[in-house]
């Protein structure tokens, strides 16, 4: 079923819904920049102390892109295969370690453990609905937003000295992947900024 005949749910409904669904362990958590996924991702730490995996622990150090880089799915400047691995690794085993990219150093850090137990795990970024994750979640969900105004909507956020990355690189590499119809593999459309 394609987004556009799907019904758009709040964030408070999934909650509800998600109350009655004790058997949820996995979700995948998908959408634009500055949508509101982390914002969902930290109610569902609030409300049943779920686990995550934030895409944005896998940023490749700047210093490792490829050389020229341009935009693309998977994005050159993330570690997308350490993401799917992990991703995948935590549904099959019931565990995952990964290494921690540190935003303080622009560089790798720790490494961080995950177990898949009795708490929700989330997996919350753009591409955590990949064609190649998406079959390993309980409850896949995309959260819908303004796309005309997610590149405003980053800059107004704050991102330092990356402007230009946002406006030739991020941007656009996001819109590569938009093309392979993330929403469309979602089972839940919660309503995000703007939408």
């Amino acid at each position: 079923m394609s987004q556009e005949t799907r019904p758009v749910i709040t964030g408070d409904a999934l909650m509800e819904s998600l109350q009655a669904r004790i058997n949820t362990r996995l979700i995948g958590i998908d959408g634009l920049p500055v949508s509101g996924k982390s914002t969902l991702a930290d109610r569902l730490i609030e409300s049943f102390g779920a686990e995550l995996i934030y895409f944005d622990d896998f940023v490749l150090p700047q210093e490792q892109w490829p050389d020229p880089i341009g935009p693309g799915f998977p994005f050159p400047y993330m570690r997308h295969e350490a993401f799917f691995e992990a991703v995948e690794t935590l549904a099959r085993s019931g565990a995952c370690q990964y290494q921690l990219y540190d935003w303080g150093k622009g560089a790798l850090g720790p490494w961080k453990e995950v177990p898949l137990g009795e708490r929700p795990i989330v997996v919350e970024g753009v591409s955590a609905l990949a064609e190649r994750l998406a079959p390993f979640y309980d409850l896949k969900i995309w959260v819908d937003s303004d796309a005309a105004t997610t590149l405003q909507a980053s800059l107004e956020r704050g991102v330092g000295d990356w402007e230009q990355q946002w406006r030739e690189l991020f941007i656009p590499s996001v819109e590569r992947y938009i093309q392979t119809k993330p929403a469309d593999r979602a089972d839940t459309i919660v309503a995000g900024r703007g939408a």
